[in-house]
């Protein structure tokens, strides 16, 4: 029963780190995070370009840059002003966004976005 058992949560574990690599990896083959994002639950836009992002709101914030991710601490009123934004590039056409504390504690349920539609 014991050896059954130790078996099952190793696979588990197999699962959960091959699912963690097919992430990195797809995250690893997109190209970057600059562009403008909507996020699907509440329909809110927001433009990347380097260390500069424009907020749903039509505020300005300089952040932390890198090809796949993007952090910024909220600005003031936001209700959550303080806190830290950070945006995960998980595939050319979808980014994942989570709220935490400064000291990265206390993370938010992640909210996703992708790439917004261009119409003409």
């Amino acid at each position: 029963m014991k050896m059954n058992m130790t078996i099952r949560r190793l696979g588990r574990a197999g699962l959960l780190a091959t699912g963690l690599i097919m992430v990195a990896s797809e995250a690893a083959w997109a190209d970057a995070i600059d562009g403008t994002w909507c996020s699907e639950r509440d329909h809110l836009q927001m433009t990347i370009n380097g260390p500069q992002a424009v907020l749903p709101g039509g505020r300005q914030v300089t952040g932390n840059y890198s090809r796949h991710r993007f952090m910024y601490p909220i600005p003031m009123p936001d209700a959550e002003a303080g806190r830290l934004k950070v945006l995960q590039l998980m595939g050319e056409q979808s980014m994942i966004g989570i709220t935490t504390k400064p000291d990265g504690s206390e993370p938010s349920e992640p909210d996703h976005w992708k790439r917004c539609e261009l119409t003409s």
